[in-house]
C-alpha cells in the first residue's frame, strides 16, 4: 500500500525537478542532481503500489489511487495548480521508471516542452478512476477555506509583481470562510495553523498567522462584527514582501545595511498595495500591515517612536501570531525553534515588544504545549500534541509518533499523557519525524464540515 509519506517525497522532488529545470540548462548539476533524485522517489512511489501507482489533481485535492491525501493538497497546492494549468489530471506510474521519462516529465510541468514521457513508464491523464469515485472522499471546509485563501494570496501577488490594478473582493472572502470554520473548529484549526512550506513561506506564514489571529479574537470575545476586518489584517499583514526581492528574502546569512533597508520596506509596500485596492476592510488591513512590526514599546519600524497607545488595537494582536508562526518555522537563514521556544520568547518580550495582554490570552490559548508539539516522555518515546488542554491542570491529547525502542508505528497511536513523564519538546528532525506525513496519518481535518 502506496505511504503518504512517498507520495509527498515524490510531489516535493517533482516541484523541486521542474523548478531547477526553469532556472538551469540540461546539463547543469543541479539539474542532474534533482533528476536523480526525481527518478528515485518516483520510482519508490510505484514500487510502494505493487509496481504502479497513480497520482491525480482534482479540484482543490490530491489522490494517491483512491485515497484523498488532505494535507499533501495543501502543502503542494501550488503544484497542484501548476499541474491543472498544464492539462494534466493524472500521473500512472509503472516501475521501473525510466530516467528519460522523469526528465520529460520535469520539462513538461515547467512549461519548456509540449512533449510527454516518451517511453510510458509515467503516463499522463490515464487514470483507472472516475471522477465520481475520487469525488466521494469530501475535502475538508477548514482544510479548503485554507487552500483557497492561499490562491488569493498568490494571485494578488502575481498582480502587485505585475502591476495589474485588482481588488480585494476575494480576499474578503476568504477571510469570511476562514473565520467562520476556524471558530467552528478552533482545535482543528490551531493544528491545521503548524502547516508550512519553505518554498512558499510568506503565503503559508500569512495564512497561518490569520488562523492564530481569528483563533486569538475568539478567546478574547471580539465581536463578530469585528472578526472579518481582522482576519483581513491578518491575511494580508506581509503583502509587501512580494516587492522585497527574493534572493533578499531567501538570504542564508546576516543581512547587510542595504539588504536590511529594503527588508523595512515591506510594511509601507504593503500598505500603498491594499490602499490602490478596493474592498470592504481596506483601510484597516492597510493599518495592520503598516504596523505589524512596531514594537509595543515604540521601537520598530517603520513607525519607530509610537507608544502603545498609538498602535491598533489589531496590530498588536496580530504582531504576537506573527512572531509565534514565524519562530516556529525554518528559513532560509535559522532553524525552527520548538513552539514552547516561541511561547518564552513572547513572554520575554511582553511589555516592550508585544502588548502583554495579548501575550498572555495566546498562552492562554495554545497550552504549555501547543499543537503540533513534539514531546519525548520518560520511557523514550515521542508523542505530538494535536490538541492544547482545555483548563488549567488537563492535559493535552496527543498521539504516539515514535516508540520508546526507536521504531515508529504505521500511523500515529491516540495516547495518553497520564503517569508520563513529559523529558523535552522537540523539532521534527530531532524526532525524526515528519508532521504534515503525521497529520495525513493521524486522519484529522481530513473531512470535517
Amino acid at each position: 500500500m502506496n505511504s503518504e509519506l512517498e507520495a509527498r517525497a515524490a510531489l516535493r522532488d517533482l516541484q523541486a525537478l521542474a523548478r531547477q529545470m526553469s532556472l538551469y540548462p540540461t546539463g547543469h548539476p543541479s539539474v542532474g542532481e534533482a533528476l536523480l533524485h526525481g527518478e528515485a522517489s518516483l520510482e519508490k512511489l510505484a514500487s510502494e503500489g505493487d509496481g504502479e501507482a497513480v497520482i491525480t489533481f482534482l479540484g482543490d485535492s490530491i489522490y494517491l489511487g483512491r485515497r484523498l491525501l488532505p494535507h499533501a493538497s495543501l502543502e503542494f497546492s501550488a503544484l497542484l495548480r501548476t499541474m491543472q494549468s498544464r492539462g494534466i489530471e493524472s500521473i500512472t506510474l509503472t516501475s521501473p521508471i525510466s530516467g528519460g521519462d522523469v526528465a520529460d516529465l520535469g520539462a513538461f510541468v515547467a512549461g519548456l516542452s509540449g512533449d510527454v514521457p516518451a517511453e510510458r513508464t509515467i503516463r499522463l491523464n490515464e487514470s483507472p478512476f472516475s471522477r465520481s469515485e475520487l469525488e466521494t472522499a469530501k475535502s475538508g471546509g477548514l482544510r479548503r477555506s485554507y487552500g483557497r485563501s492561499l490562491d488569493v494570496l498568490r494571485g494578488m501577488a502575481a498582480s502587485i509583481e505585475s502591476g495589474d490594478d485588482f481588488d480585494l473582493s476575494g480576499a474578503a472572502w476568504a477571510v469570511e470562510q476562514l473565520v467562520e470554520q476556524t471558530i467552528s473548529q478552533p482545535s482543528a484549526a490551531l493544528l491545521l495553523s503548524t502547516m508550512k512550506s519553505h518554498d512558499e513561506y510568506t503565503f503559508f506564514h500569512s495564512v497561518n498567522v490569520c488562523i492564530l489571529s481569528i483563533a486569538l479574537g475568539r478567546l478574547i470575545s471580539l465581536p463578530d462584527d469585528q472578526m472579518a476586518p481582522l482576519a483581513m489584517g491578518a491575511l494580508l499583514h506581509d503583502i509587501g514582501k512580494v516587492r522585497v526581492e527574493p534572493s533578499i528574502l531567501q538570504f542564508p546569512g546576516r543581512l547587510d545595511p542595504a539588504q536590511w533597508r529594503q527588508i523595512k520596506l515591506h510594511p509601507q509596500e504593503g500598505a500603498a498595495a491594499i490602499l490602490a485596492a478596493s474592498a470592504p476592510y481596506q483601510e484597516i488591513a492597510a493599518t495592520v500591515a503598516f504596523e505589524h512590526h512596531a514594537r509595543y514599546d515604540g521601537a520598530g519600524y517603520p513607525a519607530a517612536g509610537r507608544r502603545e497607545r498609538d498602535l491598533h488595537f489589531y496590530s498588536r494582536l496580530v504582531a504576537t501570531s506573527d512572531t509565534y508562526d514565524a519562530i516556529t518555522t525554518r528559513r532560509s537563514y535559522r532553524r525552527a525553534e520548538t513552539p514552547n521556544r516561541a511561547l518564552h520568547v513572547l513572554l520575554n518580550g511582553a511589555g516592550s515588544m508585544y502588548d502583554p495582554d495579548f501575550v498572555r490570552a495566546f498562552i492562554e490559548m495554545v497550552g504549555v504545549y501547543p499543537p503540533g508539539s513534539l514531546l519525548t516522555l520518560g520511557d523514550g518515546s515521542t508523542a505530538m500534541v494535536t490538541k492544547p488542554a482545555e483548563a488549567a491542570g488537563d492535559l493535552p491529547d496527543v498521539v504516539l509518533v515514535r516508540m520508546a525502542d526507536g521504531s515508529y508505528p504505521d500511523h500515529p497511536v491516540p495516547w495518553s499523557l497520564e503517569d508520563q513523564e513529559v523529558v523535552d519538546q522537540v523539532l521534527p528532525e530531532q524526532a525524526g519525524v515528519d508532521p504534515p506525513a503525521l497529520l495525513e496519518q493521524a486522519g484529522v481535518i481530513v473531512t470535517t464540515v
